[in-house]
């Protein structure tokens, strides 16, 4: 491929602001809709005349304060940001600027006393992180060089997946946006749910990109500006691997496959994962630290999932140990030598009310023979 058309692909992806085009659906400056505008101004002075207010004890029903049922009332994208915050509100992070490191840990107990006493959380592990040395980075830029001869025959998927590379998941599935509407904002929530955990992970960890190492890795497509690991992209699509993968136990898609959904997503991911080192913009080292911490991200939402108390594996990614190159095998644990080892277990005590259950019972229940409106919640 020459540089001239790379760069040219590249600027293809600025279309994306063609998106600002939503906005004329308002149509201010729309001549037919200043007529309907003038027009209702009108009518609605006529039909509301004379203006009355309601009888005092007389209007509708107030809605339950503070229930998950209530999220079927939100527009999606309100709901989606309702759970995200009411997940990551759950999370504290640990850093550790010496040791180059950082910790996770989630909230298993409910606050205790009322709404005018502090809460007193419990907190358990999650997983642990700690970079790799400046060493292990600079020997893992043969992976990225190597990897860079295969830019032309993957060029496509790098450009396609800038972004949430959802369309990447759902091809594994017959999936339709008609009816499989609350399958896709799990999805998306998952995806940004691991977003903002590994931003936060980035910041602590600091590491510098390839191209900071050697000016010869010259990237497919602009480095972003912060940190490197652990990869964004491995974090997020080995999360929503674990979690897609899931949805589909014990629905009319769970039957005997070779290789079966759960696998094919996980090479999904493994593959976006890769590309990004193909791109230039990650070590494989990055993608194993993604793959640990969006594994055990999926693993803690299946959990929630279930609205039951059960165990979690915490995982430890140990940087140094991380000189190999990198596969969806690289996140399962092994010994003291291996890049990821087991950091513990941790107990989940999962309200069965909890909002992402009720987001988790909905796209459940379009995979089910007989859909249900969303399980015991409405």
């Amino acid at each position: 491929m020459s540089t001239n058309s790379t760069q040219a692909g590249i600027a293809g992806i600025a279309g994306i602001a063609g998106i600002a085009g939503i906005a004329g659906i308002a149509g201010i400056s729309n001549g037919t809709n200043e007529l309907a505008t003038t027009a209702l101004l009108s009518s609605s002075d006529a039909t509301r005349n004379p203006w009355n207010l309601p009888e005092p004890g007389v209007g509708p029903r107030p809605i339950p304060a503070d229930q998950v049922g209530n999220l079927g009332k939100w527009a999606p994208q309100v709901r989606e940001l309702t759970i995200v915050t009411e997940l990551l509100s759950r999370l504290s992070f640990k850093a550790d600027g010496e040791e180059g490191a950082i910790s996770i840990w989630f909230q298993h107990d409910h606050s205790h006393g009322g709404l005018d006493h502090a809460p007193h959380p419990a907190y358990s592990r999650l997983v642990k992180l700690t970079r790799p040395s400046e060493d292990v980075f600079r020997e893992q830029l043969d992976y990225v060089r190597n990897y860079a001869d295969q830019r032309a025959e993957r060029a496509a998927e790098v450009l396609a997946q800038v972004g949430y590379p959802t369309e990447f998941f759902t091809s594994v599935v017959p999936l339709n946006a008609a009816v499989h509407a609350h399958t896709l904002q799990l999805i998306s929530l998952v995806q940004q749910y691991a977003s903002h955990v590994v931003l936060r992970t980035k910041h602590s960890l600091a590491c510098r990109r390839p191209d900071i190492y050697s000016a010869q890795i010259q990237p497919l497509i602009p480095t972003p500006g912060h940190g490197t690991l652990p990869s964004g992209h491995s974090t997020e699509a080995f999360a929503t691997a674990t979690v897609f993968g899931a949805l589909f136990d014990d629905t009319y898609m769970d039957y005997q496959q070779s290789p079966s959904i759960k696998d094919m997503l996980l090479s999904v991911a493994e593959r976006i994962a890769v590309n990004r080192t193909v791109a230039g913009l990650h070590f494989p080292a990055d993608s194993t630290a993604g793959a640990a911490l969006g594994t055990t991200l999926g693993n803690y939402l299946l959990q929630m999932a279930s609205g039951e108390e059960g165990d979690v594996q915490a995982l430890e990614f140990i940087g140094n140990n991380a000189t190999g190159d990198f596969t969806k095998a690289s996140a399962i644990p092994g010994d003291s030598s291996a890049p990821v080892t087991e950091w513990g277990t941790s107990e989940v005590h999962a309200e069965p009310d909890n909002m992402f259950r009720w987001l988790w019972l909905k796209a459940k229940s379009e995979w089910e023979e007989a859909p249900a409106a969303g399980g015991s919640h409405g």
